[in-house]
């Protein structure tokens, strides 16, 4: 299910994959749009900061993990008469969003749907797709100076029907979701403390015709809690970081026959870095880094501890408001580029142009 980035933004997915999504600079940068300050990605994760910005950005940005150029989006917020409104298409999948930010809080509505798209081999089958996301997002006194909260609630539907009238059978995959997060700014060297974030998604596929109905159900549950960094060390150089712990456990329920055992993963630690270097006043270098060490049990499999290391790395150009955005393709650092043959591998990916008004 395509939900947008601000239901992305208030939960934690079984892969300990919160804040991640589009942006070439949170992609470099943790990954993390918790962690980030005085950047766009802010306002999917909190949506009471949106009142501090205004801009209009054109990408043809694809997921946060690959290299692929994908679809894109194109939105923009603005200040209009002391209220901060904003729009965008194909954010996160969703053909529209509106943003508004009024007094103390800020709100974003996703909206997807489509009606009748032929699928499958030969266009064997037609789905039918809606879904609707919420997140509301404001500040408080709590932990620290302040505090930004957000919560989210999100439904997704996707029906598919056969194109022979005379086949009566129907798949129905609907998912619903809920999560909050909070995030405290202290004076200490980790400035973003406390970050806690808590998720709920539920998955249900439903099968049935004339003589057969049957549906399994998926529930996961997650929580994470760790401390952030985010600072100027010097006039050119920025630091991002985190760490975090957390637990997602996902349990499983069949019409018929044994549901399979549930899962659990314990995020024992998450690593999450990344600098920003102004090499010249129009020219920023981009690296970063996650570190990820996991208890993952699996049903009724032997647990094991599996530890994962990731890096990336972007550029940044910025001339007067004008900013562009890209992350260096991991294709082109791993194997260079392709002189002679059939095979391209591009320098850059996921680029963003923003304009700050």
């Amino acid at each position: 299910m395509k939900l947008t980035l601000c239901i992305l933004a208030v939960l934690v997915g079984a892969s300990f994959a919160f804040g991640s999504g589009y942006g070439p600079r949170l992609n470099v940068l943790g990954q993390d749009a918790r962690l980030l300050l005085n950047d766009y990605n802010e306002i999917w994760a909190y949506p009471g900061t949106m009142a501090k910005y205004q801009f209009g950005i054109v990408t043809s940005e694809s997921s946060s993990e690959s290299d692929a150029w994908g679809l894109g989006w194109f939105g923009g917020v603005m200040e209009i008469d002391g209220a901060t409104w904003g729009g965008t298409h194909n954010h996160g999948g969703d053909l529209l969003e509106v943003l508004y930010h009024g007094g103390n809080f800020g709100l974003i509505v996703g909206l997807d749907f489509s009606s009748k798209v032929p699928v499958g081999g030969e266009d064997a089958e037609t789905q039918d797709v809606f879904n609707f996301d919420l997140a509301f997002g404001t500040e408080f006194d709590l932990f620290g100076d302040y505090t930004d909260f957000a919560i989210g609630a999100g439904y997704g539907s996707v029906k598919n029907v056969p194109t022979d009238t005379a086949a009566t059978w129907e798949v129905t995959d609907t998912d619903l979701m809920f999560g909050a997060s909070m995030r405290g700014h202290t004076d200490g060297l980790f400035n973003l403390f406390p970050i806690m974030s808590a998720g709920f998604v539920q998955g249900k596929n439903e099968f049935s015709s004339d003589d057969t109905t049957y549906s399994d159900t998926e529930s996961t549950i997650s929580v994470d809690f760790g401390a952030g960094m985010n600072k100027m060390f010097t006039d050119n150089t920025q630091f991002i970081g985190g760490v975090f712990i957390g637990l997602s456990n996902t349990s499983y329920s069949v019409s018929e026959g044994d549901a399979p055992e549930s899962d659990m993963f314990v995020q024992l630690a998450h690593f999450k870095v990344g600098v920003d270097q102004h090499l010249l006043n129009w020219l920023v270098l981009r690296a970063g880094a996650n570190s990820v060490t996991s208890y993952d049990k699996i049903g009724d499999a032997d647990a094991v501890i599996n530890t994962s290391i990731s890096s990336r790395f972007g550029l940044g150009f910025e001339v007067g408001n004008f900013t562009l955005n890209a992350d260096i393709s991991q294709n082109f650092l791993h194997s260079g580029p392709y002189l002679v043959g059939g095979q391209a591998n591009g320098f850059l990916s996921n680029i963003a142009c923003i304009y700050e008004f």
